[in-house]
């Protein structure tokens, strides 16, 4: 069945939710990352901000980044408050040069903002003993935020799922058949794993993108502890059969890949998304081999090779 060349019973295109008029024949729609290829405009900037979303998903490197700096900038805001209170404002305060005198506003300040008090420095004035219970109490709710944040973090699902770099059209059975593999690199364990699969690809004549779930040789399996070759047969009732690599660049032609599986670790429901558009399909291929047997009764995969593949010549 040719790209535009609808069966009996599916007239119409399925709608994946990213509607009909939005995007040109050469949008991808799922990027490499998993995530929705949407830039989304016309927004106040108080409108667009999502705060928690950034905290909580942007990477450690960044988050840890990013509190350190809010720490030092906080206590060097107050130190500069404390510093121009004047030299005697904070008793045990010995420094007799500006540098030294700052130093101490600052160490001030982080004992007050962390509510620690060694002891040694104390307010010795109204406007600062009002500045360290203003420093004091924003320092607990920081701190509070802080920790739910991390908390948040450590207590969210992880999905390290690794795909192979390419999908590939390789001899199946007495047909061909499109593929892709991929593996959970994590120490989780997914049970009760799904894949739905659709092929997007752009109707010449109707000038619009249709959508079309392929038929997998399997969809689901109960426990995902290796790797997952996704098969989809190549066979008359295929929107493939008869196509060429040629054709489906004309189509502009994208696989979609929805992931869904139970995380037994943190007993949540886990998705994920990736795609591949028709330059990084290779046809005339075949996946290598990445088990291997050491004799020790175990499973052993080798991740590194979960994208490779050889020439095998096509049915």
């Amino acid at each position: 069945m040719k790209f535009g060349r609808k069966s009996k019973g599916n007239k119409e295109s399925r709608e994946l939710g990213f509607g009909t008029k939005s995007y040109g024949p050469n949008t991808r729609l799922i990027a490499r990352d998993g995530g929705f290829n949407v830039n989304k405009t016309g927004l106040k900037f108080w409108q667009s901000l999502d705060t928690y979303h950034e905290l909580i998903s942007m990477k450690w490197g960044s988050f840890i980044l990013l509190v350190s700096s809010v720490f030092f900038f906080a206590n060097l805001i107050f130190a500069l408050l404390y510093f121009f209170a004047g030299s005697g404002s904070i008793a045990g305060a010995h420094g007799s040069s500006v540098l030294d005198r700052f130093l101490d506003s600052f160490y001030f300040s982080t004992q007050t903002i962390t509510t620690v008090g060694f002891g040694q420095l104390s307010p010795n004035s109204n406007f600062v003993s009002v500045l360290a219970a203003i420093e004091s109490f924003m320092g607990l709710l920081g701190f509070a935020l802080a920790t739910g944040l991390m908390f948040a973090r450590f207590s969210r699902p992880r999905k390290r799922l690794v795909y192979s770099e390419n999908a590939i059209v390789a001899p199946y059975r007495d047909i061909n058949g499109l593929m892709f593999r991929f593996a959970n690199s994590g120490k989780n364990h997914l049970i009760e794993t799904e894949v739905d699969v659709f092929l997007s690809y752009w109707n010449l004549e109707e000038d619009r993108r249709f959508f079309e779930r392929l038929k997998l040789e399997r969809s689901k399996i109960n426990f995902f502890t290796t790797s997952w070759t996704v098969v989809h047969p190549i066979d008359n009732d295929s929107p493939l059969q008869g196509m060429t690599p040629e054709e489906c660049a004309n189509h502009h032609m994208e696989v979609i890949i929805m992931f869904k599986a139970f995380d037994d670790t943190y007993a949540r429901t886990v998705y994920d998304r990736n795609s591949y558009i028709h330059s990084e399909i290779k046809w005339g291929q075949k996946f290598v081999p990445i088990f291997t047997e050491k004799g020790d009764g175990q499973i052993h995969i080798d991740l590194e090779k979960i994208g490779q593949y050889e020439s095998a010549a096509l049915n």
